[in-house]
């Protein structure tokens, strides 16, 4: 699985240069890049600023997937796209917006790390613990699941006691 990713990335990697703010990889496949099992990604998420999330949907027109909605699509706002590339699929995320505490909410990647994918490109992904809290922030049993595997698949990320 990782490999698949990392080759997927590679695909788009020249379009990710020409970003102008920063990104990151999230979701399940950020899991992966992170070191955690999983048998399968639906897709490759990235986060991004609204700007380059146009830049993007322009770019990759002729592969954009028409009447695209995301899952649970009251809880989430953003400048969405989703994209094929042969097998691979990308969603752009710009400026994603999470419905929390009865009020739509930015969502920010507090802590980071930097996953080579190859000479050209390094990727940010949230850490584990950062990816921790954006799954439970995001509460869908999916996500639920996935914040899950996190804690059985590592010793050093505990949830919160509240403290």
């Amino acid at each position: 699985m990782l490999e698949k990713i990392k080759e997927s990335i590679t695909h788009i990697s020249e379009d990710l240069n020409h970003l102008k703010d920063p990104f990151w990889v999230v979701g399940s496949s950020a899991l992966v890049l992170a070191g955690i099992q999983l048998e399968s990604i639906d897709d490759i998420d990235l986060l991004t600023s609204n700007r380059d999330a146009d830049f993007l949907k322009q770019l990759w027109q002729t592969n954009k997937l028409e009447a695209y909605s995301p899952a649970h699509a009251d809880k989430f706002l953003s400048n969405f796209g989703r994209f094929r590339f042969g097998e691979i699929l990308i969603e752009v995320m710009g400026e994603l917006k999470v419905f929390y505490e009865n009020k739509w909410q930015i969502l920010r990647i507090n802590d980071w790390q930097e996953v080579v994918i190859n000479e050209k490109l390094s990727v940010k992904i949230p850490t584990l613990a950062e990816q921790y809290r954006i799954f439970k922030l995001f509460g869908r049993e999916k996500d639920l699941k996935k914040a899950n595997l996190i804690l059985q698949q590592t010793t050093y990320i505990q949830p919160s006691n509240g403290n």
